[in-house]
Parts: C-alpha cells; structure tokens; sequence
C-alpha cells in the first residue's frame, strides 16, 4: 500500500504542487498566463502521444499525460486563487 501512495505522490501531487509554484513565482510577470497555456500545450501534446503509442502496451505516455493534466490543474488553480485575492477590496 506504501508503494501505491508513493507512486500517486509523484505521479499525481508532485506535478500539481509544481504547477501552483511555478505559476506562483511567476505571478509578478505580466504575462504569466503563459505558463499556464504552456502547461495545457504540454497535456494536449501528451494526449495525442497516448493515444497511439509507438510501444504497445507501455503505461509511459498515459502516465505523462496524467501528470501533465495535474501540471496544467496545479498552474490552472494558483491562477484562480491569484486572481480571487488581487479582486477582493
């Protein structure tokens, strides 16, 4: 069960945690929105590769792009929260 959490942890928490720190250190920078749209290119790109991959029966590239969704949803969520907390007077 250990090997479970550990294998979610870096495929799952790991990539949101990064994508929430790399939008957050970039919030100064007037245009980073475009680590976000970066991160989504990333999950588009990894999901056309999942869907016919050159090894069949390889977890790889669906693995990718489930940490590449993560990515997206970690930069996607800091996005928000930024935005929610410059709004409010």
């Amino acid at each position: 069960m250990g090997q479970i959490i550990w294998n979610w942890t870096w495929i799952a928490v790991m990539p949101l945690l990064l994508g929430g720190a790399v939008r957050l250190l970039c919030r100064r920078w007037s245009k980073a929105w475009l680590v976000t749209a970066a991160a989504a290119l990333l999950a588009a790109a990894a999901y056309i590769a999942a869907l016919d991959p050159p090894v069949r029966g390889s977890e790889l590239y669906g693995l990718r792009t489930v940490m590449a969704v993560f990515l997206t949803a970690g930069s996607l969520t800091a996005a928000v929260i930024l935005r929610v907390k410059n709004k409010r007077p």
